[in-house]
């Protein structure tokens, strides 16, 4: 089964908003914090408490005002996951890659992963199909030390380490701060 990618550059009315919830439910625990236990998708203080019923409502409403691109099944119209980012983005620990297209969340519904469908939204964001308003002379992300997945795929398209903080989403597990020239 195909895809397609798509730029949108806010979901506050879109009709997708339901399917980026339910894709946000299905991963919420897969995160370091869970996505439930954060306010937003660049807060720095990442060691919270996790409440096992919570929904990540905060995060929800957080991502919609930033821009996405969507993964969408080819012949379903089915949301098959998002990327969603942040133009323009300045933080300490990538000062030397500022201002960057600061990439918040990557989620991919569990049964479409292994598909290549990450790496096209890293190729797609690189790309000259991003806006011109909100290019960057940088891409950058962050992650924690074992998001190997991740990890391996900004390895592969030759992002570097701008910043480790150990333990800071708790013990023996750091935050990685990514980054590429574009």
């Amino acid at each position: 089964m195909s895809y397609r990618l798509e730029f949108y550059e806010k979901l506050d009315a879109h009709k997708r908003r339901e399917a980026v919830w339910d894709i946000l439910c299905e991963v919420d625990k897969e995160f370091v914090p869970s996505l439930s236990a954060r306010e937003s998708s660049f807060q720095s203080e990442l060691q919270v408490e996790v409440e096992e019923d919570k929904k990540p409502h905060s995060y929800f409403e957080e991502v919609c005002k930033q821009h996405f691109i969507l993964a969408i099944s080819e012949g379903t119209e089915e949301l098959l996951g998002f990327m969603t980012f942040k133009s323009g983005y300045t933080c300490e620990e990538l000062t030397a890659f500022s201002p960057s297209l600061y990439i918040t969340t990557v989620c991919v519904r569990k049964k479409e992963r292994n598909r290549g469908i990450t790496r096209t939204f890293y190729d797609f964001i690189q790309s000259e199909q991003v806006k011109e308003a909100f290019r960057m002379p940088y891409v950058s992300t962050r992650t924690w030390s074992a998001n190997h997945s991740h990890i391996h795929v900004l390895e592969t398209i030759e992002f570097e380490v701008s910043e480790r903080l150990p333990d800071h989403r708790g013990k023996g597990i750091d935050t990685i701060y990514f980054a590429k020239r574009v």
